[in-house]
């Protein structure tokens, strides 16, 4: 899948440049020398991994909160606007749902009332909207011949801190229901319950454990007003050294092509940095968290 090959071209060209991959091996901290300069990071392992700078790929609000000391900052973007949720499905299906196209996008009749549920109320909506994309339209590789590989996208609104726990058993069975009716309501698609062999959910709650993504939103800081331009937090630290941000939180904002052109800017920006500093003939050592 597209997403799946960005990561691994991503991957080929660090390794062809020399980049090593340390995987599951999860940052505690991010260590800072007494004159306010990045030095590397604590793993939590107890490992310590020095470097002349470090970017940080984390959720922004996260690494404020947890992996760098307590803060006003770390309060305030806390404190900020997010943007939405999901409860996502990964299906299998033993047959082609030949009604479905690559791209579907399938809006609530009370559309304005849909996305109020979302963006105010913080819920999955009565009727969501949603997407669903089928990549074994167009990846033979995405499902078995005689096959679909389909995942569909419910908006839903991101976690509020609440004493009271979410049912997301409920949650899941009333998005599931709702996307199946409403296929084959519209399409004319038959028994696709019948024909699911396979079902992966993520919901809020495991995007914020997985990935540790604050509120579990999935786009990070929302670009409301003050989100955005010159209010968007920016991708260096404000008072710590040679510590930058990259990521959907941050300049310029959110969605896979932004992000990968801001990590490009910032890569820019290093280089400078780089070539300016540091003796080309020196071996140093740049980290970055994800």
């Amino acid at each position: 899948m597209l997403m799946n090959q960005i990561l691994e071209g991503i991957e080929k060209i660090g390794k062809r440049l020399g980049v090593e991959y340390r995987l599951k091996s999860p940052v505690s901290s991010i260590i800072i020398s007494e004159d306010q300069s990045a030095k590397g990071v604590l793993l939590s392992s107890g490992e310590k991994l020095e470097a002349d700078l470090v970017v940080v790929n984390a959720d922004l609000v996260y690494a404020y909160n947890h992996l760098l000391p307590a803060s006003k900052e770390a309060r305030r973007l806390s404190n900020r606007e997010a943007s939405c949720s999901s409860i996502s499905f990964f299906w299998s299906f033993g047959r082609v749902i030949s009604e479905l196209k690559v791209h579907n996008i399938f809006l609530a009749e009370e559309y304005k009332n849909s996305f109020d549920s979302i963006f105010k109320d913080h819920q999955l909506p009565d009727e969501p909207s949603f997407y669903v994309n089928v990549p074994s339209r167009i990846d033979p590789t995405a499902a078995p011949k005689g096959k679909d590989a389909v995942v569909v996208l419910v908006p839903t609104g991101h976690m509020m801190d609440s004493t009271e726990p979410q049912d997301w058993d409920t949650l899941i069975s009333k998005a599931r229901d709702t996307v199946f009716d409403t296929i084959e309501t519209r399409t004319g698609a038959r028994a696709l319950r019948e024909s699911l062999i396979h079902e992966y959910v993520e919901t809020p709650a495991s995007w914020k454990e997985k990935f540790n993504l604050d509120r579990g939103s999935i786009l990070g800081l929302s670009h409301s007003f003050f989100n955005v331009l010159s209010l968007r937090p920016k991708t260096k630290h404000s008072s710590i050294k040679g510590l930058y941000f990259v990521g959907a939180s941050t300049h310029p904002g959110t969605g896979v092509p932004v992000c990968l052109a801001g990590s490009k800017l910032r890569n820019a920006t290093i280089d400078t940095l780089r070539s300016s500093v540091f003796s080309l003939n020196d071996k140093h050592n740049f980290l970055f968290k994800v």
